[in-house]
């Protein structure tokens, strides 16, 4: 008869790649498939399959529960089921093993894999059905054996029969008298079986004896007959007499004899159960390691998104796999850029050491604007891009990033002090700023890369290729939010590549009253009110 496979599979390829690989087995193989999720439990009971392959796909994310009642129903309980998961989602397959899957296999399947695991499950399943059979036939033999009742015989110290009850009838299927004539007059006598006065000769020596014999009735029939015999002493140690207590074990013999046939098979079936067993084993260590590994590497992963993404792009594509361009109606984009970058590097003994410091700078930077919730987009060269205002949206992102582009100016000033000191060379910068809407996502779909876009990211690099060293060159947009706060000088209208003349200012410092610093770099806590407050 061909092996019953029944699917429970909520994807139709998967469900043909099955059927196309049973199809194609050396041995016979029916495949059905569950349409409904409720009706599952009479599904397969109507099936009455030898295994079930169970897709995670199943009943969409019920998957763990439907299989749960599966295990749960004692009519469909014992059928061994075959999970089908992404080894790939360690967080599917604890769910499908708590659940009660007994074994997996990972996708994409693998043809070789799929019948092996599909016939180890079956080989187990049916061991178990012959097991629990085997034991519901000893149960019957015990409650036979219980109804049909023992044979109880006295015999006297000297060997003769003073007593039978009516179950030797039963059992020998003859009177006394015709037992005697045929076993003989006297039980001690040296002309009965050698078995039968071995065991009488112990139980006349005080011990207590079981053996079995075969008994043909008068009329040929064989049966086997367990005896247990019990000596009776008087108070002086003498032999009073002997209890017989017999069974008739013919059926119990010829289980046994079935069993030793059947125990050959089983034995086999054991040795290779167990063979699958430590496959299954090496297997499920393997799950277990893959699935920490995994979990590392997912932390990894994350926290290496974390670092080139914000928090919010990089959630929405592990949720999700995609982040949607968006459009930010109010943004400050700022651009700091190296004076002489090329005659710096040039300064150095060797290109290690320059990089050294430019890294250095840009970390440094990195802190700065982290601080006053400023993005860091990218760096190109010497250039460093910068904008605040997104991805979460604020009205503070003008004075935040005119404040970070003073301290830019001070760590850059402080920095220079100490190299000139030293002997080595040192860097200026200029920055830009300008406010205004710009386009902001993700590009690229291998290596990710979080930027923005539109003529306000244009103007902003013209406002820090039109200033001077040392210097922070603010647009007239950017110069009407912060003016009230800020000493700034006018610098008119300065002509712009491919935009045209634009009105600038120089930043100088913040205004005294607001400035916690005499240099005015630092806000106080009034100014600092006035940016939380927006």
């Amino acid at each position: 008869m061909p092996y019953k496979v029944l699917t429970a599979c909520g994807n139709t390829q998967l469900l043909e790649d099955i059927q196309r690989i049973f199809s194609l087995a050396d041995d016979d193989f029916t495949v059905s498939n569950i349409l409904d999720s409720e009706l599952i439990i009479s599904t397969i009971t109507k099936n009455n399959p030898d295994i079930i392959l169970y897709d995670i796909h199943f009943a969409n994310k019920a998957a763990a529960d439907v299989l749960s009642i599966i295990k749960a129903d004692p009519a469909t309980s014992k059928i061994p089921i075959l999970a089908i998961a992404d080894f790939l989602q360690p967080e599917h397959i604890q769910s499908l093993f708590h659940a009660g899957a007994d074994d997996f296999i990972g996708l994409p399947i693998n043809t070789p894999e799929l019948i092996q695991r599909t016939m180890v499950g079956i080989q187990r399943g049916r061991m178990l059905k012959k097991l629990k059979t085997l034991s519901e036939q000893f149960d019957s033999i015990t409650t036979a054996i219980s109804q049909a009742g023992n044979s109880v015989i006295i015999i006297s110290n000297t060997g003769e029969i003073t007593w039978v009850n009516e179950g030797f009838k039963r059992l020998y299927e003859c009177s006394v008298e015709e037992f005697k004539a045929t076993f003989g007059q006297n039980l001690f006598s040296e002309t009965i079986n050698k078995t039968t006065a071995e065991a009488i000769r112990k139980c006349i020596a005080g011990e207590y004896v079981v053996y079995e014999s075969k008994w043909v009735t008068p009329l040929g029939k064989e049966k086997y007959i367990q005896t247990s015999l019990t000596p009776v002493f008087d108070d002086l140690q003498n032999l009073s007499y002997i209890v017989a207590i017999e069974m008739d074990i013919t059926d119990l013999k010829l289980i046994e004899k079935d069993l030793a046939e059947k125990n050959e098979h089983l034995q086999s079936i054991m040795e290779n159960l167990e063979n699958a067993n430590k496959i299954l084993e090496e297997q499920q260590n393997q799950i277990q390691k893959q699935s920490e590994l995994l979990a590392e590497e997912k932390q990894k992963t994350e926290a290496l998104l974390l670092n080139i993404l914000p928090l919010e792009v990089a959630n929405a594509l592990q949720k999700k796999g995609i982040y949607k361009p968006k459009k930010f109606k109010e943004v400050s984009v700022m651009f700091a850029d190296f004076v002489g970058f090329s005659k710096i590097s040039v300064a150095y003994e060797n290109i290690d050491e320059f990089l050294n410091v430019l890294s250095s700078y840009f970390e440094a930077f990195d802190e700065i604007v982290t601080q006053r919730y400023i993005e860091k987009i990218k760096t190109i060269g010497d250039a460093y891009m910068c904008v605040g205002g997104l991805p979460r949206t604020n009205h503070s992102h003008p004075f935040d990033t005119v404040l970070a582009a003073l301290e830019l100016q001070r760590y850059t000033k402080a920095r220079n002090i100490e190299e000139a000191q030293a002997n080595k060379p040192t860097w200026s910068i200029r920055i830009g700023i300008h406010s205004g809407s710009v386009i902001a996502g993700v590009i690229g779909k291998h290596k990710f890369a979080y930027d923005i876009w539109g003529d306000t990211v244009n103007v902003a690099s013209r406002m820090e290729t039109a200033c001077e060293p040392g210097k922070i060159n603010i647009s007239e947009t950017t110069y009407s939010y912060i003016k009230d706060y800020f000493i700034c000088t006018p610098r008119g209208k300065i002509p712009a590549k491919n935009i045209g003349e634009i009105e600038m200012f120089f930043v100088e410092r913040i205004k005294p009253e607001f400035s916690e610093d005499a240099d005015g770099f630092i806000p106080n806590n009034a100014l600092r009110k006035i940016v939380s407050s927006l």
